[in-house]
């Protein structure tokens, strides 16, 4: 969407605090309701988020995937910003491929300046050399991932994105607060992040932390979308500690899985069932294991040429790269998972040609 002459990438609506419900535990009540007011980010359309479960409809309002890109065309840029929650949120900011800042948002009003760097000469020439995806005239805000991030205001001579100076492709990634980007560090941290930037695409985030209940509602959204080149659907670890039964588990994974699929049969769809877990470790646990045997049945009995099953423990299968919880990837899982998934992804599409 376009919104003061900037596009507000991977945002469907701009909410009030009032509108949103505000369903975090942060500062408002506080002396907060009297300070200038912005709008909170929603990543999907606000009539579908308030249908889904409570975790989804507080993580829809989170900004993973988020940026706000435009072209300054003068001088620079002002972006404000704050958070709704006492813990300060970090965010990036790019020229095109390129990263030359980043910066801490508080509850505070946090200004972010931005303007060319000096060096934008050899930028274009790098962009040019090595075929980079973005423009390096495209200046990127990329969002936090984790909270609600009201925005207060944009400034300055800018100009939305023009034609060609984002990547043509895009990838869809459904899934749990491990697509979301829980525990990444960085906004650009998260496995789909990383792999938009190893594959050249750009990135549709629809993680929603432990809300990835594959509703029959969110299926119907996804399929009706038709901007999306690829997508990878990250299926069972929130439905497994909600404590989802095997048969509700695979009617649920079933319609969703082939939903999509089959309204998008020319379009590749990679099912990853539950990455390494904590529930692997406790010998009298089974239900992960059929869980991923369902998701695994599912795609094979669909027996769709372009939708794929990918086992996630052969993606992301060391203990060593999670964290203390046994359930979030570390940094090092994260970018783990990127460098196996996005072998995989790019093995079928180029075989297609569609990379």
């Amino acid at each position: 969407m376009i919104y003061k002459n900037a596009e507000l990438y991977n945002v469907t609506e701009l909410l009030s605090p009032e509108d949103s419900g505000a369903p975090w535990t942060g500062v408002h009540g506080s002396s907060f309701d009297s300070m200038q007011q912005g709008k909170i980010i929603c990543r999907i359309p606000d009539n579908l988020r308030v249908t889904l479960n409570e975790d989804a409809k507080k993580m829809a309002l989170t900004p993973g995937g988020c940026e706000i890109r435009f072209n300054v065309e003068k001088g620079s840029a002002k972006v404000v910003l704050r958070t709704v929650e006492k813990v300060p949120a970090i965010l990036e900011v790019f020229q095109g491929n390129f990263q030359i800042s980043w910066h801490c948002v508080y509850t505070e009003p946090t200004e972010i300046i931005v303007s060319h760097p000096d060096n934008m000469e050899s930028l274009c020439c790098l962009t040019k050399k090595f075929d980079l995806p973005f423009d390096p005239y495209l200046t990127r805000v990329i969002l936090p991932y984790k909270f609600p991030i009201e925005l207060l205001d944009i400034q300055g001579d800018i100009s939305p994105p023009r034609k060609n100076q984002s990547p043509g492709k895009k990838y869809l990634a459904y899934g749990s607060s491990i697509t979301h980007g829980s525990l990444a560090m960085r906004p650009t941290g998260s496995y789909v992040m990383r792999i938009a930037q190893m594959l050249g695409v750009d990135l549709i985030n629809l993680g929603f932390g432990g809300g990835a209940y594959c509703e029959k509602q969110m299926a119907d959204y996804i399929a009706e979308r038709c901007d999306w080149d690829f997508a990878t659907l990250e299926i069972g670890i929130n439905m497994l500690a909600a404590g989802f039964e095997v048969k509700e588990f695979r009617k649920t994974v079933e319609y969703f899985i082939r939903k999509i699929a089959e309204s998008h049969p020319d379009k590749w769809v990679f099912c990853i069932d539950l990455f390494l877990c904590r529930w692997d470790f406790d010998s009298s646990s089974t239900k992960q294991d059929k869980f991923r045997e369902i998701v695994r049945n599912i795609v094979e009995n669909l027996n769709m040429p372009k939708l794929i099953h990918i086992d996630g423990k052969e993606i992301l299968g060391k203990v060593s790269q999670l964290t203390s919880d046994l359930v979030h990837p570390s940094p090092s899982g994260m970018e783990e998972i990127a460098l196996n998934l996005s072998k995989v992804i790019r093995k079928y599409l180029r075989a297609t040609k569609q990379l």
